[in-house]
């Protein structure tokens, strides 16, 4: 049961009805379905439905919000109540996925969620892609059209059509494609709606619900134990041919998403999405072809390089404010000791008026150095359990879900590298259904135990110290 109102949960934050169904306008719907997961998970746990047990990374996460809004309040106390209530809300979810889903049948609803709101906001941006260009309105101070765009219904072909004979005097006008529920293209470049309005972080979620989409297409019930021939048949007429007929069919549905989520990571120009998208599609590809796999993604990543991602001016303008954003989250990093300017905080100290693009540095510009840590143990935590669940075989029938969360948190790890993540709602559900793996699995086995060592938090920090003098170097050398 609270499987289920966990995924009502996780569709509503990723879909967003409540924005473009007009009946649902105003409903609390989030607070509510997050109410239904503590009833749910609260029935759960005393009827001894589930068995939880606390996975590695929920300290940290925890530890990491704490952290983050400790340093708000001292830093900047105004804003400590806004960012208090805006990282509980993440945390929550968080929680949420990971109580309410922290069982074999929790997992696959979870995978099951997660599949169909990738497919619905993969046709949205497919459909979207192929309409003509609209008349958008934008509000007077969104210049860059990241919020609400309302169509008024004439064609142009730039933005200089739209503002001749506008209905709206001076009004912020854009040129762009109208979609299905409500949405609209951005420069061009496809997108959904809510956390999802980002082309970049976009292609990222679809690129993280693949490898779901692959568990499900392999899970399937014990086959019986064959039955010695006693003569020998044509392969025909034996059960092998059909098994595998059955697989591939099985499979289609998986490997039309692979195709369209390809199509809508290309559509949406995302260099970090497409980095996401070859991540999650080599290690699937190695992991079921083999050194087959190797072969596929050489025939079929350069043309994805070739045709995702931007060119031209465009890119090279694109890379420069990246640089110039990440220089002013060292020299911040420095300024502030190592403390931190609090969360949320980056935007409105940055000369471009926007976050770090690297979720890594991100984290250590507004949490601190210490939050920078404590982020990363919770990304590794995150990694590790699927990783051991998956290598040890154990588990049950959790486990056949251990390798797609391990392979979404790879990709995911990619793509932060060159997004503002670090307190984004779609990395922390994948986290969520990290922890939930691991009470399914202890479940089954109580002899499965995963804990950080010493050695390995070290390691963490070391690469932590890695990464800021790798981005130290490359910003200098950048010209």
């Amino acid at each position: 049961m609270a499987a289920w109102v966990a995924c009502a949960l996780v569709a509503l934050v990723i879909l967003k009805p409540q924005e473009f169904v007009p009946a649902l306008a105003g409903l609390p719907l989030v607070h509510l379905a997050f109410a239904g997961v503590v009833v749910a998970a609260a029935r759960d746990l005393v009827c001894r439905r589930v068995r939880l047990v606390l996975a590695p990374q929920v300290p940290f996460v925890g530890a990491f919000f704490g952290w983050a809004v400790l340093v708000t309040a001292v830093k900047r106390p105004e804003a400590a109540g806004d960012q208090l209530l805006s990282l509980a809300i993440v945390f929550g979810l968080f929680l949420a996925v990971a109580v309410g889903c922290a069982s074999a049948r929790g997992l696959r609803a979870f995978a099951v969620t997660l599949v169909a709101c990738s497919a619905v906001v993969t046709a949205t941006a497919l459909v979207q892609s192929e309409r003509p260009f609209g008349c958008f309105l934008a509000a007077p101070d969104d210049w860059e059209g990241r919020g609400e765009l309302v169509f008024d219904g004439r064609p142009c072909e730039t933005a200089v059509d739209c503002h001749s004979n506008a209905p709206v005097r001076d009004g912020n006008y854009r040129c762009e494609r109208p979609g299905p529920l409500s949405t609209a293209t951005i420069g061009g470049r496809v997108r959904y709606r809510g956390s999802l309005a980002d082309p970049n972080e976009l292609s990222l979620a679809v690129a993280m619900a693949l490898p779901f989409a692959f568990a499900l297409a392999g899970s399937r019930a014990p086959r019986a134990p064959a039955v010695p021939r006693l003569v020998a048949l044509p392969p025909l007429v034996t059960d092998g041919l059909l098994r595998r007929a059955v697989d591939a069919v099985r499979g289609l549905p998986a490997l039309a998403l692979l195709v369209a989520s390809g199509a809508v990571v290309v559509l949406s120009r995302s260099r970090s999405g497409l980095l996401a998208f070859l991540t999650v599609l080599g290690i699937q590809t190695i992991r079921r072809l083999g050194a087959w796999g190797v072969v596929a993604g050489c025939v079929l990543g350069p043309p994805l390089i070739l045709l995702g991602g931007r060119s031209g001016t465009e890119a090279e303008e694109s890379s420069d404010e990246r640089v110039e954003i990440l220089r002013e989250a060292l020299e911040l990093i420095r300024t502030t000791r190592g403390f931190g300017l609090g969360a949320g905080q980056f935007s409105d100290e940055s000369s471009l008026g926007l976050t770090a693009h690297n979720a890594y540095v991100l984290a250590a510009a507004e949490a601190g150095l210490v939050g920078m840590v404590l982020f990363t143990l919770a990304l590794y935590l995150s990694l590790k359990v699927p990783v051991v669940v998956w290598l040890d075989d154990r588990g049950g029938r959790a486990a056949r879900f251990a390798p797609a969360i391990a392979v979404a948190m790879c990709g995911a790890l990619v793509g932060i590298l060159f997004r503002s993540g670090a307190y984004k709602d779609i990395l922390y559900l994948l986290m969520g259904a990290s922890a939930a793996l691991c009470s399914a699995a202890h479940a089954e086995d109580r002899a499965l135990r995963v804990r950080l060592s010493w050695k390995e938090a070290a390691l963490c920090v070391v690469a932590d110290a890695a990464l800021l003098a790798a981005v130290y170097v490359g910003t200098r050398l950048h010209k």
